[in-house]
């Protein structure tokens, strides 16, 4: 965390950013918890004045208030009764992402490479709508799936090389995890041991 104020970057770059980290991209996060992520990530702007070791939740409120073309939600204090609160990435909200993540992620010193990050992001909305995932969360452990149609929710088929079905696995479950995405995170665990015989052929 670091304790400089990030240059040419805005609350609302941190902001959307700190949503996408969060699984924004496939789910409604809850303010608070965006909030802590961009204290995480700039706490000089996203901290209080006379106490900075707390996080501000304001800036964050506003940000996403004003970024409405870009995210779907409402702030949790006044969503409306029919309401589940929370916010998620707009698919053009997605898509700003993806055009502004590398200058977001220099500014805030992060300097690993975003590439393989996004392109999990998209295989796993792929597993979301796959029929073996579909499976899954319908028998759980009980369900039926082939391995034909374990690797297609991979986006792989029975013939790719072992070795880039086991790294995509460990890829999407790295991302799952770090998102909160437990269903995903169970599935691809549940099938790791299910074709564990397959995988280490």
């Amino acid at each position: 965390m670091s304790a400089g104020k990030p240059k040419d970057i805005s609350s609302k770059d941190i902001t959307l950013y700190a949503l996408y980290l969060l699984g924004g991209w496939q789910k409604r996060v809850h303010t608070e918890d965006i909030a802590l992520k961009c204290f995480k990530l700039a706490p000089s702007l996203f901290s209080w004045v006379k106490y900075p070791e707390y996080p501000d939740i304001q800036p964050v409120r506003f940000a996403l208030e004003k970024s409405k073309d870009l995210v779907l939600g409402e702030s949790e204090r006044s969503q409306k009764k029919d309401s589940i609160g929370g916010w998620m990435l707009k698919d053009n909200g997605v898509d700003w992402i993806n055009a502004n993540i590398s200058r977001i992620e220099a500014s805030l010193g992060k300097h690993k490479p975003t590439g393989n990050r996004l392109d999990s992001d998209r295989k796993i909305k792929a597993l979301l709508k796959s029929e073996a995932y579909q499976k899954y969360l319908t028998k759980k452990e009980q369900a039926k799936i082939a391995f034909p149609e374990f690797t297609e929710s991979l986006i792989c088929t029975v013939n790719t090389q072992r070795e880039v079905i086991v790294d995509r696995i460990e890829s999407l479950l790295s991302i799952a995890e770090e998102s909160n995405i437990e269903k995903v995170s169970e599935y691809l665990k549940f099938c790791k041991k299910l074709f564990a015989s397959n995988l280490n052929n």
